[in-house]
């Protein structure tokens, strides 16, 4: 069952106690060890991007329906004003005209999830808010789920450089830490 909350603009901070279906659905555990990526969450005035390309009409609805599945805590936003989250994401993905903004909070980290283009999943997070392992691997699992929900690459980087991807998810492969692995 997902919970909806609504409030008033700008939205207070709220921390999800359970995540627990969303949690239990990533199986292997992520193995990295947060001494040698902590750095990579380091405040520097940036926010951190996650990015699925190439995604349909259908592939946003997967999304949004996947998300409505979990426990995850969802506030929609139509211009800054909360509304009700439509069952259908369609007009929402095409509508140029008007900012929508779908917040979701998972375990202490909440993901800012933007509709600017509709061939493109675009999300953003605070790196002030991932400040110890358990916080980033809310992160990675949420990118691993999603990923594996949607059968797309999962890229997270820092803001406006969707071309120096820092960490990735690939379908089969897990995430990896790209600087520790050379971009591979």
């Amino acid at each position: 069952m997902h919970h909806t909350r609504c409030s008033s603009w700008p939205p207070k901070a709220a921390l999800l106690s359970s995540w627990s279906q969303l949690s239990r659905i990533v199986k292997s555990p992520i193995i990295m060890i947060w001494e040698e990526y902590k750095n990579e969450f380091e405040p520097d005035g940036r926010l951190r991007g996650i990015y699925i390309k190439d995604i349909d009409l259908y592939g946003w609805q997967s999304f949004i329906d996947f998300l409505r599945s979990t426990d995850a805590v969802l506030d929609y936003y139509i211009e800054g004003v909360a509304a009700d989250l439509p069952a259908s994401i369609d007009k929402v993905v095409l509508d140029q005209d008007h900012p929508h903004l779908l917040l979701i909070y998972l375990d202490g980290v909440t993901v800012n999830c933007h509709f600017f283009l509709p061939e493109e999943i675009q999300m953003d997070l605070d790196p002030r808010e991932i400040d110890n392992e358990a916080k980033a691997k809310v992160v990675f699992r949420f990118m691993s789920t999603v990923g594996r929900t949607l059968n797309k690459q999962v890229i997270l980087t820092p803001e406006n450089s969707e071309g120096r991807p820092i960490f990735k998810y690939e379908p089969g492969s897990g995430i990896k830490h790209l600087v520790l692995n050379k971009g591979i």
